[in-house]
């Protein structure tokens, strides 16, 4: 249980690694034009980007080295759609509208992020994940139900699928199986 959530919470702080990247690079040069107090929370608010980003490398770096022997047989198999853009497009209001400056569009932001968080995890959908989409990690949904996360190419996933060979993998979560190449 515990180690469900664990994995869930790296799974949903990596998805926001282009954003951690793009705030860092919009409030890079405020820096310098600042008092020291303020000076002090750009530094909180870096080093929490930060943090964000080594948490994100964890998760892809994660990722590659998972390993499953639970086999999944795939009998449907349906293209991805673009439910990582439409989650991206959650990025730019923060984005545009954030001021570390201003504490209520702070707090804003920080709730917003913390219900984006509770419905990523709570509607399960850990797939929806730029970072991963970028070292070639798309998902695909399987048998109506399960979401499969791999990096597999969808020709090569309906080939095994006509033949009848079963995914070796992991379930990160009830309806999330991970596939990776090197193993199927």
């Amino acid at each position: 249980m515990i180690k469900r959530a664990v994995v869930k919470s790296i799974m949903f702080i990596s998805s926001y690694f282009p954003l951690y990247i793009m705030l860092l690079i919009l409030h890079y040069e405020k820096y310098d034009t600042l008092d020291k107090i303020k000076r002090i929370k750009v530094i909180v608010f870096c080093l929490t980007m930060i943090i964000g980003i080594v948490i994100s490398v964890i998760s892809v770096i994660l990722i590659k080295l998972s390993y499953g022997s639970k086999v999944l047989n795939v009998s449907e198999l349906e293209r991805p759609d673009d439910t990582v853009i439409s989650y991206m497009m959650t990025y730019i209001i923060p984005i545009v509208t954030t001021n570390l400056l201003d504490k209520g569009q702070i707090l804003v932001n920080v709730i917003l992020f913390l219900l984006i968080g509770y419905l990523y995890i709570r509607l399960n959908l850990l797939y929806l994940n730029p970072l991963w989409s970028i070292f070639g990690y798309l998902s695909y949904r399987v048998n109506s139900d399960v979401i499969v996360i791999t990096n597999i190419k969808y020709k090569d996933l309906k080939t095994m699928s006509r033949n009848k060979i079963g995914l070796k993998g992991v379930f990160l979560a009830d309806d999330i199986y991970l596939a990776l190449k090197k193993y199927n």
